[in-house]
């Protein structure tokens, strides 16, 4: 069964394409700034609760901004 990752790369593209200023969409999502950096870069993944904001403050599905990953070792 794949598991899914967000691509933190798509989030700020969106993120920038809709003119949302970082601080203003880290406020929105509920998360701190460091925090969204670091998705961003991909360097932590959110919460399921957390990727679900993260997609309907952007307009988009889930799907639009995670990948699935496989759980095979």
């Amino acid at each position: 069964m794949a598991t899914r990752r967000v691509n933190g790369g798509t989030v700020r593209a969106l993120r920038e394409a809709l003119g949302i200023k970082h601080a203003d969409f880290a406020r929105d999502v509920r998360v701190s700034t460091g925090y969204l950096s670091n998705i961003e870069q991909g360097r932590k993944q959110p919460s399921p609760a957390v990727t679900k904001r993260l997609a309907d403050r952007l307009g988009v599905g889930m799907d639009a901004i995670t990948y699935p990953v496989s759980d095979a070792a």
